[in-house]
């Protein structure tokens, strides 16, 4: 089953709206596992442990018994799923690429009779193409278990109702009308389409938020940090619980200017369609691993410093299509200790993004989060860093109305050469806007260059 496709939009999202609910609340276990994850997030480090063993042991299981595909990789690789005993036997197995899961798709899937209702659902793309993954009605009561947790940590309740700005689409009839959102009567959230962001639409948007008054937004930190610009600039408040961002990489001037203009704090968290990790943020402000839902390894890289590791995941509660020691292309620093909520999760320091959001340097240095060299250029919607090769650098940069060139540029390339060198040349184009990519997602860094040996 995959999502309801109707050509009226605002239809489509009354329906999709109603389905949600009943699919995530009321068909799936949700409530079974969300009373789980009341408890399970008080463990001890060793009881966590000793349940991540368990589900791995089911899942490889299943993997082995319903799947081709892991059948025959186990059996190449000597690994016997009925005599598990710890993390490290499941080390034998390689690490699972994009494209192997590309390339045997369907061997992956599992045969189970009880499968015959499975969830569709795709990657946004944004390193390639997209890839098509299912998920059993359990993965999706648990995973919405999940997310109202993370919920519960922001402050909020189920029911808040709340604003979704990320890459829905709207009507041109609307648009024509100054009107960029559609509205959800089931989940009482009015869905925003980060597309039409720009400073001639910034008062609608604004109005929108004044009229609507939700208890928190969620979006892509570019797309949420654009409306926050918006109420800033016009001085006026938006106080709300929580702002809630994902699937980009947060900057600590996003964070801070979400978190002026809305009068609360952000609560950053990770995920993808894969369903192999996920980062939470709590109510301490601190990134938690989130054990319940995966099996996650920390692996060091040479062109990594400073910490910094590769994540490698295994899903631990979607048995209909089992994804194992699947190679993520994002990377992260551990923290260490536990954090003072009280929660024995694993601490994540700081998450860099993608691989490929890094430069590559003339002579090969990878740089990565380059976002501080925009710290202090307040006169700027949006920006994005496009790397055609490796000698050449594009600064595209949205500037408003208050933008001068001589200033704002001027101290943006001066902070760039710093930290990319004199050989790299640097080039700034001013644009209207910047295109998104799949999903509405924003890429503040867009690299044709190869940098990486695996």
């Amino acid at each position: 089953m995959g999502r309801v496709e109707i050509k009226n939009i605002e239809l489509g999202i009354t329906a999709n709206g109603f389905r949600n609910v009943l699919v995530k609340r009321f068909l799936s276990p949700f409530k079974k596992f969300s009373g789980f994850l009341q408890k399970s997030q008080w463990w001890s480090g060793e009881r966590i442990e000793e349940y991540q063993l368990e589900r791995l042991k089911k899942i490889l299981k299943v993997a082995y018994e319903h799947t081709p595909y892991y059948r025959g990789l186990m059996e190449v690789y000597d690994v016997n799923p009925y005599s598990i005993t710890s993390f490290e036997d499941i080390a034998r197995l390689p690490l699972l690429e994009k494209e192997d899961i590309r390339l045997h798709h369907h061997e992956m899937i599992s045969d189970a009779k009880f499968y015959s209702m499975l969830y569709k659902c795709h990657t946004s793309g944004t390193s390639g193409k997209p890839l098509t993954l299912y998920r059993d009605l359990e993965n999706v009561g648990f995973e919405h278990a999940l997310l109202m947790r993370q919920w519960q940590w922001a402050g909020l309740k189920p029911n808040d109702r709340y604003v979704s700005i990320k890459g829905d689409l709207i009507s041109e009839d609307k648009t024509d009308s100054g009107i960029f959102w559609n509205f959800s009567i089931a989940e009482n959230k009015l869905y925003m389409s980060s597309y039409h962001l720009s400073e001639k639409n910034a008062d609608h948007y604004v109005r929108a938020l004044q009229k609507y008054s939700p208890a928190a937004i969620e979006g892509y930190p570019s797309s949420v940090s654009a409306l926050a610009k918006f109420v800033r600039d016009r001085g006026i408040r938006i106080p709300m619980k929580a702002v809630l961002t994902t699937s980009e990489t947060l900057s600590p001037e996003q964070r801070s200017l979400m978190e002026s203009a809305f009068h609360c704090r952000v609560y950053d968290y990770y995920g993808m369609a894969e369903r192999v990790a996920a980062i939470h943020t709590c109510e301490e402000g601190s990134y938690h691993l989130i054990p319940e839902y995966s099996y996650v390894e920390f692996v060091e890289k040479d062109y990594l410093s400073d910490g910094y590791c590769e994540l490698v995941g295994t899903s631990l509660n979607n048995k209909a299509m089992p994804v194992i020691r699947y190679r993520m292309s994002d990377v992260v620093k551990p923290g260490e200790g536990y954090c003072a909520c009280g929660r024995e999760f694993p601490v994540i320091e700081s998450i860099a993004g993608r691989q490929d959001d890094y430069i590559v340097t003339p002579s090969g240095k990878l740089i990565g989060r380059l976002d501080h060299v925009f710290k202090g250029a307040e006169n700027l919607v949006e920006a994005q860093l496009y790397q055609p090769d490796r000698e050449n650098l594009v600064l595209r940069l949205v500037p408003d109305k208050y933008y001068d060139a001589a200033r704002d540029g001027k101290m943006i390339l001066a902070k760039l050469k710093q930290r990319l060198g004199e050989a790299m040349n640097l080039e700034i184009e001013n644009v209207a806007s910047i295109p998104r990519g799949g999903r509405g997602k924003f890429k503040a860094v867009i690299s044709k260059v190869n940098g990486f040996a695996y």
